[in-house]
């Protein structure tokens, strides 16, 4: 059959009727078989994958368990002054609360850390009250604020009469996340005043009560592709804020705290985020506002229409999109500060905006991977932020002459001057 098809190797035309009786090649080799799936395996073999994977995540929630409750201490202060901690209640009596509903009085939680002397047996300030540590904890994959050790020590003796510096924090923030920085400033001579905003956090109060987080201390994330609308409920919020820091500085300047009185003869205001807005619009409407730092904050009030007339410091996070349409107007508006008066702008190479916090010294492996940190060691982010701030306030707070703020600059790579 010469040219017969392959699979009629084994064909017989012998037969009488030349019937075609077909036979499988005996040849090894000219037989392609195709395997039968056998679903058990499969399934044997799934099984197996899955249940390393199940094992896997068992390992990582085990570890990830373990770590988040080890101790973790904030970097040591770089000043020579212990630093003590209090924490106190102040209440404004001629404003309502414009975030609560039922027309009580705006009172504030404030915490102030700064220059202690040193040889008091007094007890290490935790890093936040354990019911407010606990509200705070949301899971296995980020820290137990628990464990968090600080450098202060509670209610220790006051030393001197420092000046006063107003920290306000980032919207849904605690003062206490930026306790890293607040600690070294109080090591090096400032009593920092801690302002935490009612109702746009969950506000714990020294004697027990709570007071819980309302829509209108908050803006409504609804508002996130509205640049015009986010800019009207940020501005609301940030007057409040802003409002809530002259109140204590006024406040705490007529009536001085039990540890004793504080230096407001020239007031410097620092915040992070709307915090650092708020920094901003309280200095501005100060005559006793000596100096103003904006820690990665868009100015949403009037001060980003005037400048400021005292020194102040902006710095920001690093950009690496494209600017949008809230990234627009808040350059405009940076310039805007920057023609105003003694403004200085620095971006640090690296970070994002949860760097200008303690959230990079704490444990989190998520963080990174979900943008929340950027790649700058956390330690260097911290080193860079006490130093810059610090060195702006010895300036033009403490009079300190000109030199050690420029050295600052040129010790950090990062830095980069806008």
């Amino acid at each position: 059959m010469g040219g017969a098809r392959p699979g009629m190797e084994g064909c017989s035309m012998s037969t009488p009727t030349g019937a075609i009786a077909l036979r499988p090649p005996r040849r090894a080799g000219w037989a392609i078989r195709w395997p039968r799936p056998s679903w058990g395996g499969l399934l044997r073999g799934a099984g197996r994958v899955l249940l390393g994977v199940i094992v896997a995540i068992l390992i990582a929630v085990a570890f990830s368990a373990v770590a988040r409750v080890q101790t973790r201490t904030l970097p040591a202060v770089t000043g020579t002054a212990s630093v003590g901690r209090v924490e106190l209640a102040l209440r404004d009596s001629g404003r309502i609360d414009p975030f609560a509903s039922d027309g009580r009085t705006r009172e504030l939680a404030v915490w102030i850390w700064y220059p202690a002397i040193k040889g008091a047996s007094v007890a290490t300030a935790s890093y936040l009250p354990p019911a407010w540590a606990n509200s705070l904890n949301d899971g296995l994959v980020s820290q137990d604020l628990n464990a968090i050790r600080t450098n202060s020590y509670e209610n220790a003796h006051l030393q001197g009469s420092p000046p006063v510096v107003v920290l306000m924090p980032g919207l849904g923030q605690p003062v206490a996340r930026y306790s890293a920085l607040a600690e070294d400033l109080a090591s090096h001579g400032y009593a920092v005043v801690g302002v935490n905003p009612t109702e746009s956090i969950p506000v714990f109060f020294p004697d027990g009560h709570q007071v819980p987080a309302t829509a209108s201390g908050e803006v409504d994330e609804n508002l996130a592709t509205n640049v015009p609308g986010w800019y009207v409920a940020a501005a609301r919020v940030t007057k409040v804020w802003a409002a809530d820091a002259a109140f204590v500085a006024g406040a705490l300047a007529k009536s001085p705290p039990a540890i004793g009185a504080l230096n407001f003869s020239h007031v410097a205001y620092i915040g992070h985020s709307l915090g650092g807005a708020a920094s901003f619009e309280a200095c501005r409407q100060d005559p006793h506002c000596a100096a103003a730092v904006d820690l990665d904050g868009t100015l949403w009030t009037d001060v980003r229409h005037v400048g400021l007339t005292a020194p102040s410091l902006l710095v920001q996070h690093a950009d690496t999109g494209a600017c949008d349409a809230f990234c627009q107007p808040a350059r405009t508006d940076f310039a805007t500060v920057k023609a105003a008066g003694n403004d200085r702008q620095f971006v640090i190479a690296g970070s994002t905006h949860m760097n200008f916090s303690d959230v990079g010294l704490m444990y989190g492996p998520v963080y990174h991977a979900l943008g929340v940190l950027g790649s700058i060691d956390a330690d260097r982010m911290t080193a860079i932020t006490r130093n810059l701030v610090r060195t702006f306030l010895d300036e033009h707070i403490l009079g300190v002459p000109a030199g050690a703020f420029p050295a600052t600059i040129a010790r950090y790579s990062e830095l980069h001057e806008q």
